[in-house]
């Protein structure tokens, strides 16, 4: 007989690792995100209690991205942000805009929320749900 095996949610951590190794970077966070929303709302801190080993600077946008993101969830979940996302490490020295031109730039100046803006990632309003 055939063993099945349970699936198991990808933490943040794991996102991270997974992007580090050189793993395409939207889908690792697409598939945290829906893990997350997979997740019993009682299991999500679970997801994001591990703290992210050390990336290579070239990952350190990915890396601040996705404190951003665990902030940013647990905060409209009402759930406690896990220690490590106040990390200074996960701040960008210079800005990313996500959509590039200067077109979009005040939109995503005006509209991204605030735990993406204070790590200096802009994104706009829908910025999880376009991953």
């Amino acid at each position: 007989m055939k063993k099945t095996r349970e699936y198991k949610a990808q933490t943040a951590a794991e996102t991270l690792r997974f992007i580090a190794q050189g793993g395409d970077p939207w889908v690792a966070l697409g598939q945290f995100l829906d893990d997350w929303r997979r997740e019993k709302p009682t299991q999500r801190l679970d997801l994001v209690r591990e703290p992210p080993r050390a990336v290579p600077p070239e990952h350190q946008r990915w890396a601040a991205l996705l404190a951003a993101a665990v902030d940013w969830l647990c905060m409209r979940e009402g759930l406690p942000a896990p220690p490590w996302v106040a990390d200074p490490a996960y701040r960008l020295a210079e800005p990313w805009f996500l959509y590039p031109g200067w077109r979009l730039r005040a939109w995503q100046l005006a509209t991204t929320p605030t735990p993406f803006r204070m790590r200096n990632i802009f994104g706009g309003d829908r910025i999880l749900e376009r991953v």
